[in-house]
Order: C-alpha cells, then structure tokens, then sequence
C-alpha cells in the first residue's frame, strides 16, 4: 500500500507538470487551440473547467489547487502509516561494519555458550 500511495503522489506530480506545461504552451501566440493535439491538452489541463474571467482562465490554477490537496493528503497518510516501516539505508565505514560483524559474532559465541551451560545443567 506504501508504494501504491508513493506511485499515485508521483504521478499527481507528472501531472501538475503537464499542467504547468500546457499554461505555458497557451502563452505561446501563434497555436491554434483547435488543432486536436493542443486542443487535448488544453482540455486535459483543465483550460475548460472555468470560464475565463476578464480574459484570465483560472481552470489550470483550480486543477493545480485539488491536485497540490491531493497529494498533501497522501503525504500526510504516507507519514502516519508507513513512514516509520519504511526501510532506512544505513551507511557504514569498512572500519564500522567489520566492529558491527565481531560484536555480532562474539553476541552469537555468548548465546551459544550459555544454552550449553543451561543444557548441561
């Protein structure tokens, strides 16, 4: 569930970009916004939700607003639930991690020793 929720923040993400990229490409004077291909992105980034007031369309900042929301929520879920079972990376010298695997060893000898002090008991 940790990475579906990860996957559906990342591409809200992708989307919010394509989004940004359309409100830029209809700063470009000179496209047509019936040719089909920008005719569907125009659509796709929200151009027709709301109608432009005073030449302003404010579609792509609504869809920019529920999709931000969106993805704070799923932020907020990911941190409540899954954040602390993630799995960390840890970083070690040579130096620490051949002292980890001795203390481990030398954990393990002990364990070993006393169950034979307790069986032959």
């Amino acid at each position: 569930m940790a990475k579906f929720i990860i996957f559906l923040d990342r591409l809200i993400y992708l989307y919010l970009c394509f989004v940004m990229g359309a409100c830029l490409m209809s700063w470009i004077p000179n496209i047509n916004p019936d040719y089909p291909l920008f005719h569907f992105i125009f659509i796709a980034a929200g151009f027709n939700l709301v109608p432009p007031i005073f030449g302003i369309g404010l579609g792509p900042a609504l869809v920019m607003a529920v999709c931000a929301f969106i993805s704070f929520g799923l932020g907020k879920i990911y941190q409540k639930f899954f954040a602390d079972k993630d799995q960390k990376i840890v970083v070690v010298t040579p130096d620490e991690l051949i002292q980890k695997l001795k203390e481990q060893e030398e954990n393990f000898i002990k364990k070993e020793n006393e169950e034979k002090n307790d069986d032959s008991v």
